[in-house]
């Protein structure tokens, strides 16, 4: 019993003065052993959710997407259309801008416009949000 405690001793004693050097007994401070493994860094903190209807942060806001959208595309000439711009992301304030294929334009991100004679005609949208960022759609509408 003795000797497998002198051996266990002997072990321990030679594995650590392996991990320091294997210097034999000296005793240098330069030696000292050092931590090989680097401390737990605190968890992060989650980012805060922006609530619906929240406005984001510069580093948050979503790409600007834009889709047109009316209430019919077809009928008797003269043909009133109630278009819709459907808008998500991009930094406020938006701009406007629809062109309705028979000459006629409208900034305003809801308009009714009347087409006055029969034709085949395409209503261009385009928004830009106040970061240059810029989307576009575009609806068929046909007046008999």
């Amino acid at each position: 019993m003795i000797l497998m405690r002198s051996a266990i001793a002997c072990f321990v004693t030679a594995c650590f003065i392996s991990a320091c050097g294997g210097e034999g007994e000296k005793s240098d401070a330069s030696k000292a052993p050092t931590a090989t493994v680097p401390p737990a860094a605190a968890p992060a903190a989650p980012a805060p959710a922006t609530p619906p209807g929240a406005a984001a942060t510069d580093d948050e806001i979503a790409p600007l997407l834009a889709w047109a959208d009316s209430d019919v595309d077809e009928g008797k000439a003269p043909l009133t259309v109630k278009f819709m711009a459907d808008v998500e992301g991009g930094k406020p304030p938006l701009t406007y801008k629809w062109t309705f294929g028979d000459g006629k334009e409208s900034t305003e991100p809801n308009p009714v416009h009347v087409y006055e004679k029969a034709g085949r005609y395409q209503a261009d949208l385009e928004v830009k949000d106040s970061s240059g960022d810029e989307d576009a759609d575009y609806l068929e509408i046909e007046a008999e």
